[in-house]
């Protein structure tokens, strides 16, 4: 396995073209925090604007693992679009209810997204998105949302990176996954291993990083 330095995570990042869609899969304690975080360290070491998608306080769970790992980070400077839940995490342009209809859901997110995307390139971290679709009643619904997320792929101001929770998959009725993995460029799994966090890219567009793993401990990234 090769270790997770900074310079391997952001190369990693940055393999990632404009326009694309990364899947990350995580089934660790703290996959979903460290890879916010090192997104978020990208950004600003970069200058490549970041703004979240914070799904039903996904942001304000994130913050609070990273406080238990001892990193103090608090998204001040992270422009948020903050989707239900009551945690204010970061700088929120807009609050989106949960609604009834989908349709009403996504024409407000498209404006939002619209908005910010036309001030030029933006890193996207989506938050919490498989548990939006637990709220989806049936496949109409389903396959509207859906429909928008293959609409957003290819959009050359945005490189997104949806990390979900995959324990959470098994109890929502319609699965996500199937059509998350088809719609993405790349698919990366997250998981532990003897006490260290492993990123595995199972699917990507340059085919010499599938398969590998990556491994890193917290002491490690902490030091980043």
């Amino acid at each position: 396995m090769q270790p997770i330095t900074k310079e391997t995570a952001f190369k990693f990042i940055e393999m990632a073209p404009f326009g694309d869609i990364v899947l990350m899969e995580d089934e660790s304690p703290y996959g979903t925090a460290l890879a916010t975080y090192a997104i978020v360290r990208y950004s600003r070491e970069t200058g490549i604007p970041v703004y979240i998608d914070d799904i039903l306080d996904s942001l304000s769970l994130v913050k609070k693992h990273l406080r238990f790992l001892g990193i103090n980070e608090d998204f001040s400077d992270v422009t948020v679009i903050k989707t239900g839940g009551i945690e204010n995490i970061g700088n929120i342009v807009e609050r989106l209810p949960l609604e009834s209809e989908p349709i009403m859901y996504i024409t407000r997110h498209r404006k939002i997204t619209s908005d910010i995307l036309s001030k030029g390139r933006h890193l996207n971290i989506v938050l919490g998105l498989e548990r939006l679709f637990a709220f989806l009643g049936n496949r109409r619904e389903f396959y509207l949302f859906v429909t928008y997320l293959k609409e957003l792929l290819g959009n050359q101001n945005r490189k997104t990176f949806y990390i979900i929770n995959r324990k959470i998959i098994p109890i929502i009725r319609l699965n996500p996954l199937p059509e998350l993995e088809e719609i993405a460029s790349t698919v990366v799994k997250i998981y532990m291993r003897d006490g260290t966090h492993v990123v595995t890219p199972w699917k990507a567009l340059l085919a010499d990083v599938v398969g590998r793993e990556f491994s890193g401990t917290v002491e490690e990234i902490m030091k980043w």
